[in-house]
């Protein structure tokens, strides 16, 4: 499984333009703010956008909640995408979360700027 990442700060439009870049780089799942998104609907796991505060939404969308984790770990395994493009704030959160989904690092990193 290929890790394309789109990088951006909160507000940039990442959710906005991640279905574009996803097909143009075919990718057949997106991981955005604790979802897992395949063919435009939500295949597994909770949105961060729901959580109270910051600090939890960042939690979620980082998959620190084991069983969030599982989840969507269990559901991106089972789908067996050839490609899937993560969406983040940094490249550090990119890698938080291929780690805790268990996914290889991202081959190719997309700034939204760009």
């Amino acid at each position: 499984m290929d890790v394309i990442a789109l990088v951006g700060p909160a507000g940039s439009g990442k959710s906005h333009r991640a279905g574009m870049v996803a097909y143009q780089y075919d990718c057949e799942a997106i991981i955005d703010d604790g979802l897992l998104i395949q063919n435009g609907r939500i295949v597994a796991g909770t949105s961060a956008k729901r959580e109270e505060n910051k600090i939890a939404a960042v939690r979620r969308a980082i998959f620190l909640d084991e069983q969030h984790r599982e989840e969507v770990r269990s559901a991106l395994w089972s789908a067996k995408p050839k490609r899937v493009l993560v969406l983040g704030t940094s490249e550090d959160m990119i890698i938080r979360i291929c780690e805790a989904l268990d996914l290889p690092h991202p081959e190719t990193i997309i700034r939204i700027e760009d």
